[in-house]
């Protein structure tokens, strides 16, 4: 089940029921440690290696990370199609599912795994799994068959019929509001029209003027459809375990969820991706040489001499920096008691900050949007309700179903409004060859060139920024009729509205006037007039639609990493070198050693330090790196904290001061690439971000309590990760 389609098939015009002798075809029970002194040499071996090529092992990392992200070897057609079949047997057991298959060449498996190491018990959850077709299974068949639990299986009408139920329970009583549900990634909108009638649609479809009064989460929705299933069960008489549906009939066969009322959780299992056929690989690789080479450097070079340049010096200049020698990550024999002292004076730390990275400050609000629950929403009603005009900055703009929404939303604005859209080069191509790992609509084909689809029959303007010396430009900020925008980690993708933990923050206030400039100023860098367009629109006076001082506004000071200017990081080294109380952090790399040498000592000064990063991260180099972060910070005393699944949140709290934005903390984030972040010292949005995200993250994430080993592999992706 999957996509609006379908749901609203089942609400409005509910489909003829299937035959009796279908439903018993498919409703039937299926017999179903290295030393501390380690540490230090292995980095010490390794941080001599650096005096070597260090921009040829940047590239390398690179290719390595853009193969590692191609489909694997696709199963033979035969397999492929097991998924629409009817299974032999189907079993469950912690966190695992299999269900075997006969086929003309024997024996074939579909097997799901998903983590039931931080199921909380108590509440329901909710966890998305991707299928893994082999014709061999995960365990022996006979060690399944009798140690495993067996499933019920229902066919696809059984599904429906619930769906249907618990929407119509949902559904508002008035026209005058509608109810938004999320299932299994799709945003549906229930609301009822004037005569009364029920309407199911995506969220992007809604009526511009209808009003959200509710919003039912995935997760709110997994546990009203558990509550509702074990009840109707049990009315039948049928003994609760596990059961599985099939679901998703012509638009996605041969998916199921999954219901463990024992461990309270749901999960949706979605089939693998279509392979790719060759000829697309061939243009995407294409596609990959032209943009690192004539386009990066040849046409840009033209455009933009002066960046070209800079950006080479820069590059070379830090990467001599990270190549010298830096405090060792040995630990301290005890572990220095937490200090009582209050934090740190933020009249003179703001005053502090104007020396070293500029006294630009901006009034404004400033709102948190956490998870693509809250963003996208926001950002959905924001592109319906615009009146003159959408500025859209982001390193990816995806090609998945969910992107393609968004995509045709704009379309259909474009001709209201105007429309502008800046993507990073590389860093979309890219992305756009990464299959998503949450369930959705399954797309015939999807474009290899976003901007191109973005154009076609539209009047959306996209521009596509280069990636000269593979730098890129990392900032993600939407600005929406000049009045109001969003600055954060998130991009434009399935990703980000469904599968990783981020953040974003809605601003109001004169600080959209920089904001809207900082756009233009890179519209202007990537036309044809390159660096002196750029110049000339760094001298246009800031705009902003309304200049009426309002009760929320605060100060806000815009922080940037610009080549040859990494203001981000020297406001956060001299923030932890500053800190008196605390010290909080969620990030999804960790690699800048000055970082993790500086916080080692703020920890060793009292100083209550704790980090969250990803439990599950989506980059082998950098999931190296944030292991051998943890180590180090582990030795002295810095606590640690597994958030799980990815993580994807920039964020910091240094006592009373907060900074928000798309800084990772590596090499890239902190001294290469185009950046923007925001801080405050306003008590109460730091107060929101320690309630609303940090908070709440360390009581959902798992706090390590020792080392995990590490051997010469992470050493070595460390190594390559300090270039990243």
């Amino acid at each position: 089940m999957k996509g609006g389609r379908m749901i609203g098939k089942s609400v409005a015009n509910r489909k003829q029921p299937r035959s009796s002798h279908s439903r018993a075809h498919t409703q039937r029970t299926v017999a179903a440690g290295e030393s501390l002194g380690d540490d230090a040499r292995m980095l010490a071996t390794l941080g001599r290696l650096k005096r070597f090529c260090i921009l040829p092992l940047a590239l390398l990392a690179i290719f390595l990370t853009s193969c590692a992200s191609q489909p694997g070897t696709p199963p033979s057609a035969g397999i492929e199609a097991l998924p629409d079949l009817p299974p032999d047997g189907a079993w469950y057991r912690d966190g695992q599912l299999v269900l075997s298959y006969s086929h003309d060449e024997g024996k074939a498996y579909l097997h799901a795994a998903w983590p039931v190491d931080d199921l909380r018990p108590d509440r329901h959850n909710y966890r998305m799994a991707m299928m893994d077709l082999s014709t061999d299974a995960p365990a022996d068949p006979d060690v399944i068959e009798h140690d495993w639990q067996p499933v019920v299986l229902y066919d696809p009408a059984r599904w429906e019929d619930l769906v249907e139920a618990l929407l119509l329970q949902l559904a508002p009583s008035t026209p005058t509001s509608g109810v938004l549900v999320t299932i299994q990634g799709v945003d549906l909108v229930l609301y009822r029209d004037g005569h009364g009638r029920l309407h199911t649609v995506g969220i992007e479809d809604k009526p511009a003027t209808l009003r959200i009064g509710q919003r039912i989460s995935e997760e709110t929705f997994s546990a009203r459809a558990n509550e509702y299933l074990m009840a109707d069960l049990a009315r039948s008489g049928v003994t609760v375990g596990p059961v599985m549906f099939a679901v998703g009939d012509d638009e996605l066969g041969g998916a199921f969820v999954l219901f463990d009322f024992e461990r309270m959780q749901s999960v949706f299992i979605s089939r693998p991706p279509a392979p790719r056929p060759p000829g697309r690989q061939l243009g995407y690789t294409l596609q990959i040489f032209d943009a690192l080479t004539l386009r990066s450097h040849v046409l840009s070079g033209l455009r933009q001499p002066v960046t070209l340049v800079n950006r080479l010096f820069w590059l070379g200049t830090h990467s001599l920096i990270v190549m010298l020698p830096h405090a060792s990550y040995a630990s301290q024999d005890d572990t220095t008691p937490l200090s009582r002292e209050a934090g740190m004076d933020l009249a003179a730390w703001e005053q502090r900050l104007d020396e070293l990275v500029g006294s630009d400050r901006y009034r404004g609000s400033m709102k948190p949007l956490v998870d693509g629950d809250a963003f996208f929403l926001e950002l959905v009603r924001s592109i319906q309700e615009a009146q003159e005009s959408l500025d859209i900055r982001v390193y990816i703009f995806d090609s998945d179903d969910y992107a393609l929404r968004i995509a045709d939303l704009l379309k259909r604005r474009s001709h209201e409004i105007r429309i502008r859209v800046l993507v990073d080069r590389v860093g979309t191509l890219i992305a756009g060859q990464v299959s998503p790992r949450s369930p959705g609509t399954p797309l015939s084909e999807t474009p290899l060139s976003i901007a191109e689809y973005l154009r076609r029959d539209s009047k959306i303007e996209v521009r596509v920024v280069d990636n000269p010396w593979l730098t890129s430009d990392h900032t993600k900020v939407i600005v929406v009729d000049r009045r109001k925008a969003f600055v954060g980690g998130m991009n434009i993708g399935r990703e980000y509205r469904n599968e990783w933990h981020d953040l974003m923050v809605e601003v109001a206030g004169p600080i959209v006037g920089r904001l809207h400039k900082d756009f233009n100023k890179r519209w202007a860098h990537t036309g044809i007039a390159g660096d002196l367009a750029f110049a000339i629109a760094s001298f246009r006076k800031e705009s902003h639609a309304s200049e009426a001082e309002l009760p929320d506004y605060i100060d806000i000071r815009p922080l940037y990493t610009r080549s040859g200017d990494p203001q981000i990081l020297r406001a956060q080294l001299a923030a932890i070198h500053q800190a008196k109380s605390r010290i909080w952090i969620q990030q999804p790399y960790v690699s800048e050693d000055m970082v993790i040498s500086e916080l080692i000592r703020a920890r060793r000064r009292g100083v209550d330090v704790r980090i969250i990063m990803p439990a599950r991260g989506n980059s082998g180099f950098m999931n190296s790196a944030n292991l051998i972060a943890a180590r180090a910070f582990l030795n002295n005393g810095i606590r640690v904290y597994a958030y799980p699944g990815m993580s994807h949140v920039k964020a910091a709290l240094y006592d009373g001061w907060a900074i928000v934005g798309s800084a990772n903390f590596d090499k890239l984030s902190l001294r290469i690439n185009q950046e923007t972040n925001l801080a405050t010292s306003d008590p109460g949005f730091v107060r929101q971000i320690e309630q609303e995200l940090f908070e709440v993250d360390f009581a959902r994430a798992r706090e390590w309590t020792e080392k995990k080993p590490a051997g010469w592999s992470d050493y070595l992706a460390k190594f390559f990760a300090d270039q990243l």
